[in-house]
């Protein structure tokens, strides 16, 4: 049996107008509204006015289209049901991404999405282009709704960090580590030895140009070639999937997966205490290669090794 407040509740809400119910509900994502248009414009404003970059016109014969987003076709997945393309960025939550689109799929209707190969409805805007052409792709992205998750440049990183080189959950990784270490210390690990990474040697490696997909800047996504039409940070992840859900009108249907993150890489003293470790000349190189991510996802960018809030 109910509770009375709950019985109460429910009375109430059956007596509203639907007018007034439809008020309530818009009013309730007015915030995340507004924050939207505000990451949105900033964007469009970051790539025209300071870096000069104008949007690709949505031509399906203009190459640009696969010489210029080769990194995001590649990591963007397309549900044709519902219309989406979701740019997958590692670190923020890409798992719980991918197993969302699964469920969409499962629920889905679209038999051309079907034969792309996959059984599981996971397929990227570059299986699209393989397999039925540009066009097929630009014809996506003019008409698709666009979405990217991002997440603060240096947790995301420390993330990286003690998930994939410190926990090593898979040879890849422990062999990743071992050559990290052969270059940041000129000296190779003695194979009986397990890889012990310091941090400052990550940064080390990564501000000299160290790639990996875990924790290369976003910038690579080419946001400012093809506009995003939602754009979520991991920092307000909460109300942002709320919101998102509420647009494309899939609230009702799933709901997002629990995914991990390294513990504590989030919290600001975790990342004051790595980031004390390194010295002001390599932040200042590190700083140089993700200014960028910064400024057009509208994180300040730190000064010194305390310098976070």
């Amino acid at each position: 049996m109910m509770s009375s407040a709950a019985d109460t509740s429910n009375v109430i809400s059956a007596k509203l107008p639907a007018d007034v119910e439809k008020m309530l509900k818009n009013k309730t994502y007015q915030h995340s509204e507004e924050i939207q248009e505000q990451r949105v414009q900033h964007i469009k404003r970051i790539c025209t006015e300071e870096y000069k970059i104008q949007p690709l016109p949505f031509n399906g014969t203009d190459k640009r289209f696969s010489s210029h987003l080769r990194a995001r076709l590649r990591t963007t997945f397309v549900n044709d049901d519902y219309k989406l393309l979701v740019t997958v960025v590692y670190k923020t939550g890409s798992q719980g991404w991918k197993k969302l689109l699964k469920q969409l799929y499962e629920r889905g209707r679209n038999v051309s999405q079907k034969t792309l190969g996959s059984e599981d409805g996971l397929y990227t805007l570059s299986q699209v282009k393989k397999q039925y052409g540009l066009n097929a792709v630009v014809n996506r992205l003019k008409n698709y709704f666009s979405i990217i998750f991002v997440r603060h440049p240096y947790t995301r990183m420390l993330s990286a960090y003690k998930e994939k080189l410190v926990k090593m959950p898979n040879k890849f990784y422990e062999k990743k580590s071992r050559g990290i270490i052969r270059q940041v210390r000129s000296i190779p690990l003695p194979d009986s030895k397990t890889p012990d990474l310091k941090f400052d040697e990550f940064v080390q490696f990564v501000a000299n140009g160290g790639w990996d997909e875990h924790w290369c800047p976003i910038l690579n996504k080419k946001p400012c070639h093809v506009y995003y039409d939602f754009i979520g940070h991991l920092e307000t992840f909460q109300d942002d999937v709320a919101y998102l859900f509420h647009l494309i009108g899939i609230g009702n249907i799933v709901e997002f997966p629990e995914c991990h993150h390294a513990a504590g890489s989030g919290d600001l003293a975790v990342l004051k205490e790595h980031f004390s470790q390194i010295s002001q000349t390599l932040l200042t190189k590190l700083n140089t290669r993700y200014k960028n991510d910064f400024k057009i996802f509208d994180y300040r960018l730190p000064q010194n090794n305390t310098d976070f809030h």
